[in-house]
């Protein structure tokens, strides 16, 4: 599981490996082609800085490199995810635009994959709100019981995959 650059991380590797058996990403970029064009909503600024020098070190643009750009990006290779995915995100993120999450999200579902996704309102990138901290802490727990355990016990799981 991983979050922001993590939640990334998590997401690419699960459209790459069955190594693993449940996931957690959260609040991750999964389209580098479209974030690079996305305006932040906390600085007003456009990520694309994000990704010439910084975070991804591409180099290039989209334009001048548009394979890499889509070899890097969860959102083209989610027909290769085979394994259950929770996803969450924060609905006022202002650091990584919840349509990433969500585009992902309708991608799996779309492709008749095993996912379900939180959108917790009023939280930004990072959940403050104790109750919310505990609901998120709780839910990750019953997801892994749940694909690693065999402990089917979380309604929760099974209406959110309907």
């Amino acid at each position: 599981m991983g979050h922001s650059w993590g939640g990334y991380e998590t997401s690419f590797i699960v459209s790459q490996t069955n190594l693993f058996s449940a996931a957690v990403p959260s609040g991750a970029i999964t389209d580098l082609n479209s974030f690079y064009f996305t305006v932040s909503q906390g600085s007003g600024k456009p990520d694309m800085w994000r990704f010439e020098d910084e975070e991804w070190n591409m180099g290039k643009t989209p334009f001048e490199a548009p394979l890499s750009y889509a070899r890097n990006s969860p959102l083209v290779h989610a027909e290769k995810v085979t394994i259950p995915l929770l996803l969450w995100t924060g609905k006022d993120d202002k650091q990584v635009d919840t349509h990433q999450s969500k585009e992902f999200y309708l991608a799996l579902r779309r492709l008749g994959k095993k996912s379900v996704m939180l959108l917790y309102p009023n939280e930004g990138h990072v959940i403050i709100d104790p109750l919310a901290q505990k609901d998120i802490t709780v839910r990750i727990l019953q997801w892994f019981d749940y694909f690693l355990k065999n402990e089917r016990t979380s309604q929760w799981i099974r209406d959110g995959m309907m």
